[in-house]
């Protein structure tokens, strides 16, 4: 068994600020899955939360000696993913756009009723795929994906083990997103766009 030395994040982020990379790499073991996991919870694709993770925790190595002046790693990083992540979804959302009025081949005029109507259809899609969950799964997800507890907290919550949380989410996530691709790309869109 290896032992790693134990760095505060003040030692980690000074030693990173001047060009440490045995400093950088411990903080990107300690943060990384982290900043998964909240960027996942926002776009729900793991392609796209790996690449913002990435781009976070490049942007924490190029910020030099600017990390200094950061009093709290995890929220600094929490907002940069939000921020990205939000860019991200609006970006997501203009490809979309333009991908529907290509195959379309009509313009798009806001028609705000249609899109009641179309969210209104996504949002009783996904209640669904939630109901359809078996009882625990369906609870591991509403505390985790929905109420936004880590899983150490809802595993404390439920008297089960972090593992059998990680599981549960797991399947639930891959059985709700495989009913919301089942059921047509714009409802899983606005799923994405507006209830996460």
């Amino acid at each position: 068994m290896v032992l790693r030395p134990f760095y505060s994040d003040g030692d980690l982020l000074q030693k990173i600020a001047t060009g440490d990379e045995h400093a950088f790499s411990l903080f990107y073991y300690k943060y990384n899955k982290t900043v998964f996991l909240f960027a996942y919870r926002i776009l729900d694709d793991e392609l796209h939360a790996e690449e913002l993770m990435q781009e976070v925790m490049l942007k924490v190595w190029m910020l030099g000696d600017e990390l200094s002046n950061v009093n709290n790693i995890e929220s600094y990083m929490r907002v940069m993913c939000r921020n990205r992540c939000y860019n991200k979804l609006r970006q997501l959302r203009r490809e979309a756009g333009k991908n529907r009025e290509a195959t379309l081949g009509w313009r798009d005029e806001s028609n705000e009723t249609e899109e009641t109507i179309l969210l209104n259809e996504a949002k009783g899609l996904y209640e669904k795929a939630i109901a359809k969950l078996p009882a625990q799964q369906r609870e591991v997800y509403n505390l985790c994906q929905i109420q936004g507890l880590k899983y150490e907290e809802a595993a404390k919550q439920l008297n089960i083990s972090v593992l059998t949380v990680q599981s549960y989410m797991k399947i639930a996530l891959k059985s709700v997103r495989n009913t919301m691709r089942n059921h047509g790309g714009i409802a899983a869109i606005l799923i994405t766009l507006k209830l996460f």
